[in-house]
């Protein structure tokens, strides 16, 4: 009886199976093409600084917006909000179609649209997701949300690399944009199987962090670790591809070496959803940051094909992990500090600004020191943002 019991509690409701379902179109739409955006602005520029500034710039839109945003959830509501993002973000590829590689003279307001678009998607679905789940199945559900992640991320860049390959010029980069803008546009209409929350505190208690901080110091401290985890997070979203490019320039191969790179994090995300325990916090963390730490080495030796797809593999295997685990630890502080489930959204907005300003930071330094793809600064770059990851484990209280 009790092991039943145990089993009812970690089973997954309705509405988060709808919830998985519905992100795991979102993120095949956005495994189709945010790869291939960076490549796009690659080939109609060569430039590592303009596809720098793209990021850095929809980076620092999302995390600033985060927190307009934010109030507004807490006043029209988090679903509302959550459509709004994938309409947005459909909106986006829509304009792409429509400009095509006239895009790059106003890439400036291309990535204020997409950094907007993405910040009200994710605040909104990690606010979902916390209410969807409790503490006695978060683990399963951030586990699967991992997995159909990593399915989405695995599908598409395949399918992208073989359409652009399949068509000369920049042809095939349009096919892959209006794709995906097709499934943002069936996720729009998923969005609506979702049911609106009848309830839910619409004052914004931001105003009241600095006093929580006060009675739980060390939730202070873990949005700490959202900056760390960041920090990396921004060079990774566009210098790998670009590497891999550089070195054998076909977008066939990038797509194939993303499909193994994710199927590698399916497999770690299947495999921390069964095994997972809450109170093996740091090590996780330790063996995470420890096994990138080490990945990153091996391009200190030579950037070749073998060293970038070795430290990629190491990444794929190590990230899950970290994402996972942290964010199981964030989460539970909601049952913890004083305001607990009506800081929700607060603490959604947190997590999106403070990780988005690490990810900003971190190609914020990375274009200072490499504006253009130098073999000699790159690796040591890359060495020093995954190093300061071993600080997290430092971070974790007990409660």
């Amino acid at each position: 009886m009790k092991l039943l019991n145990r089993q009812q509690k970690k089973s997954l409701s309705d509405q988060a199976v709808t919830t998985l379902v519905n992100h795991f179109i979102f993120q095949l739409g956005n495994s189709l093409s945010s790869l291939f955006i960076n490549l796009y602005l690659w080939r109609l520029t060569e430039s590592l600084y303009i596809n720098g500034l793209y990021n850095l710039i929809a980076i620092l839109a999302q995390g600033l917006s985060s927190i307009l945003i934010g109030r507004i959830t807490k006043r029209k509501g988090h679903l509302i909000i959550y459509r709004y993002g994938i309409f947005l973000t459909a909106c986006f590829y829509l304009c792409i179609i429509i400009m095509q590689e006239q895009m790059i003279h106003y890439f400036v307001w291309f990535a204020l649209l997409i950094g907007v678009a993405q910040a009200a998607y994710w605040l909104s679905y990690f606010t979902l997701a916390h209410e969807v789940s409790s503490n006695t199945n978060r683990h399963r559900y951030l586990g699967w949300n991992q997995i159909l992640m990593g399915l989405a991320n695995l599908v598409g860049p395949a399918v992208a690399g073989i359409v652009i390959s399949l068509n000369s010029g920049l042809t095939g980069y349009i096919i892959v944009f209006i794709m995906a803008f097709i499934l943002f546009f069936f996720a729009t209409i998923g969005s609506f199987r979702l049911n609106m929350e009848l309830k839910h505190h619409k004052e914004y208690y931001m105003k009241y962090l600095s006093l929580m901080i006060k009675k739980k110091r060390h939730f202070g401290t873990s949005l700490i670790g959202w900056f760390i985890i960041g920090f990396p997070q921004g060079i990774l979203m566009y210098v790998p591809s670009i590497l891999l490019f550089t070195i054998l320039p076909n977008e066939s191969f990038i797509g194939y070496m993303n499909v193994f790179f994710l199927s590698l994090s399916i497999i770690a995300s299947y495999l921390l959803a069964r095994v997972a325990k809450l109170d093996s916090t740091k090590f996780y963390l330790f063996i995470a940051a420890f096994g990138m730490v080490c990945a990153a080495t091996f391009l200190l030796w030579e950037i070749a094909i073998w060293s970038v797809v070795l430290f990629m593999t190491v990444q794929s295997i190590f990230r899950p992990l970290q994402a996972t685990t942290y964010a199981v630890y964030y989460y539970s502080w909601l049952d913890l500090i004083p305001l607990k489930d009506n800081f929700r959204v607060e603490s959604v907005v947190l997590r999106e600004a403070i990780i988005n300003f690490g990810r900003a930071m971190g190609i914020f330094i990375f274009m200072i020191f490499s504006t253009s793809i130098n073999l000699d600064t790159i690796p040591w770059i890359l060495v020093f943002v995954m190093g300061i990851q071993l600080y997290i484990p430092v971070l974790i209280k007990e409660k």
